[in-house]
């Protein structure tokens, strides 16, 4: 065989093996994505929210029962204000306001009614005793005691009932003239003018401060000795509007001594 001949032989068998033989496979390679197709973290579109900005307050919703509440109120108020308090039986405003508690117990408006129904009972059975008239005063402290039995104020107001009626009873008929015998004026003692009624409001006040300045720093129960019973009262509501942080508990006698005396 000739040379040549034996290279082309050995040439194709090698070709022929190569064909035979498997590629190697290869790892995967990661390939990155373009860069215009990489995702780009952004910012939202839409407006930061604040965090310290407060929702608008909603409008209180009034349910029908609490409107029936203070419906009630409002009537045991103005019936309060006409002195209607346990009578006529279907129209006082003791009625009305136990009612609104039974609906709402704990309804500062209905106990706060109630309190000035038992208060409005005690002033009167006071002025009642200072009167002498022992049987009206104590019905008005029954009454009290059927709005509300528990207030301490009652037993304070039936104690100064009590002490007036033996005051009273002790003292002789022969010497009941001398209740009109003016004393002398003192610290607890003032003697207003006769005409007091007739100065301005200004010198009304004026001649009043040294009692009102008396009652506050006592803060006890005051005699009004007037011989009218209008302007007896009108004296007590001057006085109970000028110290409102203490009630002023007061007795009215139809006497001719024009004083305001501190009690005991």
């Amino acid at each position: 065989m000739s040379k040549k001949a034996f290279l082309l032989l050995t040439s194709s068998m090698f070709l022929v093996a190569c064909a035979s033989t498997p590629a190697p496979v290869s790892a995967p390679v990661q390939v990155e994505a373009p860069e215009s197709e990489k995702q780009v973290d952004q910012k939202p579109a839409t407006p930061e929210v604040i965090n310290d900005i407060k929702p608008e307050p909603q409008a209180q919703v009034v349910s029908a029962a609490d409107k029936v509440t203070m419906r009630l109120i409002k009537m045991g108020q103005y019936a309060l204000s006409e002195r209607r308090l346990l009578t006529p039986e279907e129209d006082n405003a003791n009625m009305y306001f136990q009612i609104a508690l039974g609906r709402d117990p704990g309804n500062y408006e209905a106990i706060l009614g109630i309190s000035n129904i038992v208060d409005t009972y005690l002033d009167w059975a006071i002025v009642s005793a200072g009167r002498g008239d022992f049987n009206t005063a104590y019905t008005y402290l029954n009454n009290a005691r059927f709005v509300n039995q528990d207030d301490p104020n009652i037993s304070t107001a039936a104690d100064r009932v009590a002490r007036i009626e033996k005051r009273a009873q002790g003292t002789p008929k022969a010497t009941a003239t001398k209740q009109d015998r003016v004393p002398d004026a003192s610290e607890d003692v003032f003697i207003l003018p006769k005409d007091l009624f007739q100065l301005s409001e200004e010198e009304i006040l004026a001649k009043m401060q040294p009692i009102i300045d008396r009652i506050l720093a006592l803060q006890k129960p005051i005699e009004i000795n007037w011989p009218s019973d209008k302007e007896g009262r009108l004296i007590y509501q001057i006085l109970n509007s000028r110290t409102p942080d203490f009630r002023v508990r007061a007795m009215i006698y139809h006497r001719a001594r024009y004083t305001v005396e501190m009690n005991e």
